[in-house]
């Protein structure tokens, strides 16, 4: 059984050296919360604590678990209006890069939330903090210099005038192309038309061998060698078609399929597949591209007795994205469901949906009216979500908010501006526990404790 303070002892014992306790903290929280993956799969959470330690927003996409802990301990949760505000149905990790285009069953686009792994029960406001915080995360890693508070009020002001409008009984916006003026939302939905038009995705993963597609092997991007699509053992390929059936008739057959490694961070050591489906003609470009991923617990399980709609892991993550979207086919294709003992996702992949990225967040679209922006394109899709909980719970949310909306909106900037801060410093200090430890922070694998030989196939070893 993994012991909390067991990474506490090998730091302070590791060179004689005194070692910063909240590098210690930040180890031992982190390896606490992957304690199954680091025994069943090691080399996959070593790629994953690898991406959280390049940057500060990489690094905050994987840190779910050390929130949560600062939270509980009272260092994210202070606040004068919380109250006794029951949880809502929430995200989890609303961070800034888990909204992004989907496109529904008629072809219209939207800017929506597009990852509920985590999307559980949640106080409102470990919700709307971890999106301010990470708004200005971004802002830092993109170098920008401006003042982060207006970006914050922007987010939080938005927020509050969508809980009030959807009280009162107006429709939940659904953010299409005309809505956006920002040119983040902008560059989204031209680079969205730009690579549906082009089935870009088709271009990039697969290729046309004697008239039939598949996926290409191996490093696919020579700029991300991280990412590889490998062989999927034929005991795996034949289990396949039972994790298709929700489709029905929709889709065509199975042509091919992969495993994908170096996807994602907080994700990366989850089994990703993605699968090849034939389009509805003999043609090969009109072909559709799925990806299934697994699920784990939600990252904030435990908090609160689970309700009747979300007692098991697929029914919470596609019960979220129901009630989160504007509409509930803005990715025809999700959904959530079980295969081969695992919890798993499955969703369209094409290059279409674009997601934001803070990479992208430099020229136009890293000013500070490009960030205040994308915080009230933020701001307002997570009250949008957080609406569609109990409406006395909605209620007691505006009247802790009411109470004093300015000193509401200036409470949430600093505390942006201070966690953010952190987060930079943290980083560098979970760089240094892994130099100091090791790719799987001093976690060593037992051999007693191997995966089965079909698990161990389907788990795979990072290339």
């Amino acid at each position: 059984m993994f012991r909390p303070l067991l990474i506490v002892t090998m730091l302070s014992a590791c060179g004689g050296a005194s070692v910063d306790s909240r590098e210690a903290e930040l180890s031992t929280v982190i390896a606490r919360a992957d304690e199954v993956l680091l025994r069943s799969r090691p080399s996959l959470v070593a790629g994953r604590y690898q991406r959280m330690a390049a940057t500060p927003f990489d690094f905050y996409r994987g840190n779910l678990a050390v929130f949560r802990h600062d939270w509980e301990l009272g260092r994210t949760s202070r606040s004068g209006f919380l109250g006794s505000v029951p949880p809502v149905w929430g995200l989890a990790d609303p961070h800034p890069e888990n909204f992004g285009v989907l496109i529904a069953s008629d072809g219209t686009a939207a800017i929506e939330p597009n990852d509920f792994d985590s999307a559980d029960r949640v106080p409102y406001l470990f919700d709307l903090r971890r999106l301010v915080a990470g708004l200005v995360i971004a802002m830092r890693q993109a170098n920008v210099q401006f003042e982060s508070r207006p970006i914050v009020v922007a987010a939080v002001n938005r927020y509050s005038s969508v809980l009030h409008a959807r009280a009162a009984g107006e429709p939940g916006v659904r953010v299409t192309v005309n809505e956006p003026k920002d040119t983040i939302g902008a560059d989204l939905f031209k680079r969205s038309r730009r690579d549906l038009s082009a089935r870009a995705e088709l271009g990039g993963l697969t290729e046309v061998v004697e008239g039939k597609r598949r996926f290409k092997r191996g490093v696919i991007d020579p700029d991300e060698p991280t990412q590889v699509l490998s062989e999927l053992p034929p005991s795996l390929r034949g289990e396949l078609p039972s994790v298709l059936r929700r489709l029905g008739d929709r889709e065509g057959a199975l042509l091919d399929a992969v495993r994908e490694f170096g996807s994602g961070v907080a994700s990366w050591p989850r089994v990703r597949l993605l699968l090849l489906l034939d389009g509805p003609t003999d043609a090969p470009g009109d072909d559709v591209i799925l990806e299934v991923k697994e699920l784990s617990e939600s990252a904030v399980a435990g908090w609160y007795r689970p309700s009747l709609p979300s007692t098991d892991t697929p029914t919470r993550v596609e019960g979220a994205a129901r009630r989160a979207w504007a509409r509930p086919d803005a990715d025809p294709r999700f959904f959530a469901t079980n295969w081969l003992g695992l919890p798993v996702l499955v969703r369209t992949e094409s290059e279409a949906f674009k997601g934001i990225r803070v990479s992208r967040m430099a020229g136009d679209r890293g000013t500070a009216a490009a960030f205040t922006a994308l915080g009230e394109l933020c701001g307002g899709l997570l009250a949008r979500v957080h609406s569609e909980s109990e409406p006395e719970i909605v209620k007691q949310i505006i009247e802790q908010i009411d109470r004093g909306p300015e000193v509401f909106a200036d409470e949430q900037a600093a505390f942006a501006d201070d966690y953010a801060a952190q987060v930079l410093v943290d980083q560098q200090r979970f760089a240094s526990a892994l130099e100091r430890l090791g790719p799987t922070l001093g976690i060593q694998h037992d051999v007693r404790e191997q995966a089965p030989s079909v698990a161990a196939s389907l788990f795979g070893v990072a290339p």
